[in-house]
């Protein structure tokens, strides 16, 4: 028998008629009383006894259904599985990022995906840009974010948002009064920032030499959020990105525009020798809400 002929059965078992069977099942009556009579043929079994035009199950019709409803609870949750994973409600996402996403951005993104979508598990794994890279090239992560990204094969760039640089310091600093910092306003401060070596800390950089200035903060970071928590520790002054600086905002702190304009690239990057599924399709745009908000 297939599970078709067992369905058959259970339906005329629950109904006690073949029309009534047909119309729950989307068949005809004759197919049906068709496929009654086969099974009965097959198995050398009599399965109902008609008894005013309806169809009774014999003991060994209910007992074959009793060893059946293991099999449809299956069948059912195999159906439900399909449906929730076409519906991006199950699944799993490794994502990685550098610390400052990690810490600044993608909690809030995971919060908020997770409330819609409980079933699916996230991890994160903060690493360098380098390492990012690698990790979603090799197939170790799903989902990558940095900023400032560069091409590389093996990976595609997507990007999010452009996040402008931003001046934090204590709100008793002098620089607090300032409309807007300068690298002019920086010569002879207390400065905490990214190292040249990397992406960020070469924007910085530039910034400051267009303006006829040298960048030599006296403390240098590989991660923008580190500068950020030293100044909210109350030591010196940062450029950072605005998503970081608004992340370690507290009463004690200002954040003040920098200029010239510095503008941070948020990129997301995923597999190119993969297609994107539809639940990380759907971790993609709430990072976008979440960013718009």
């Amino acid at each position: 028998m297939n599970l078709r002929q067992l369905e058959v059965l259970r339906a005329v078992v629950q109904y006690g008629t073949t029309t009534a069977a047909a119309e729950w099942l989307g068949m005809s009556q004759p197919s049906i009383s068709n496929t009654v009579r086969h099974v009965e043929t097959l198995l050398g079994l009599k399965l109902f006894d008609r008894v005013s035009n309806r169809l009774v199950p014999t003991q060994e019709a209910l007992t074959l259904m009793e060893d059946c409803t293991a099999l449809f609870q299956l069948r059912d949750a195999v159906n439900q599985k399909a449906a929730d994973l076409k519906a991006g409600r199950i699944g799993q996402i490794y994502i990685t990022a550098t610390a400052e996403l990690s810490e600044a951005l993608l909690p809030r993104v995971m919060a908020a995906y997770k409330t819609e979508h409980a079933r699916v598990k996230l991890t994160l794994e903060t690493n360098r840009i380098e390492n990012v890279l690698t990790s979603v090239e090799s197939g170790l992560a799903d989902i990558g974010f940095m900023y400032s990204g560069y091409q590389r094969k093996g990976v595609v760039m997507e990007p999010l948002a452009t996040i402008p640089a931003v001046c934090l310091c204590r709100h008793d600093h002098p620089l607090a009064g300032y409309d807007e910092i300068t690298p002019a306003d920086l010569e002879g401060v207390d400065l905490v920032g990214p190292q040249t070596e990397n992406r960020a800390g070469l924007q910085i950089a530039t910034a400051f030499r267009i303006a006829g200035h040298e960048y030599k903060p006296e403390v240098e970071v590989r991660f923008m959020n580190s500068a950020a928590q030293m100044v909210r520790s109350g030591w010196g002054v940062t450029i950072t990105d605005a998503l970081t600086a608004r992340n370690a905002l507290t009463p004690d702190l200002v954040i003040r525009p920098f200029a010239p304009q510095v503008d941070f690239l948020l990129t997301c990057v995923t597999a190119s020798h993969k297609q994107i599924p539809r639940h990380l399709r759907r971790f993609i745009q709430q990072c976008r809400g979440v960013l718009s908000g």
